[in-house]
């Protein structure tokens, strides 16, 4: 794959995965740091894992309930989905061919009564050294 092939093929895969997919969230990473960094200053004593589970677990509404909502993968609006359902037919090749009969085969129909016993049983002779 050249090059170019290679960074368009990277270039349309974010185009598609922030704009269908919930990837955008990940743009909204600083204002998360930014935030806890807030909390951090008016409690020292908080942890990234405390401010998490009041963030994300609990929904306190509070004085800064609107910045809390600017939070990654909070809240969900503008999501798209786009399903796309691609059918494609099994190709099959049937060939149908008209069987060949012969009309002018002749068979013989023999009768087995009147074979020798003799010549019957002497297929089944052991074999001789």
């Amino acid at each position: 794959m050249t090059p170019l092939r290679k960074a368009a093929a990277i270039l349309f895969l974010g185009i598609y995965l922030f704009s269908s997919t919930e990837l955008r969230q990940l743009v909204k990473f600083p204002l998360l740091i930014q935030h806890y960094l807030e909390h951090k200053a008016l409690n020292r004593n908080i942890t990234f894992a405390s401010f998490i589970t009041m963030h994300y677990e609990s929904n306190i509404v509070d004085n800064d309930y609107a910045k809390d909502q600017q939070l990654p993968f909070k809240s969900h609006h503008d999501c798209q989905v786009i399903t796309l359902g691609l059918f494609v037919p099994a190709v099959t090749c049937a060939s149908v061919t008209k069987p060949v009969t012969d009309l002018n085969d002749k068979h013989i129909i023999s009768n087995d009564e009147f074979i020798n016993s003799v010549f019957l049983s002497s297929v089944w002779q052991p074999p001789k050294a």
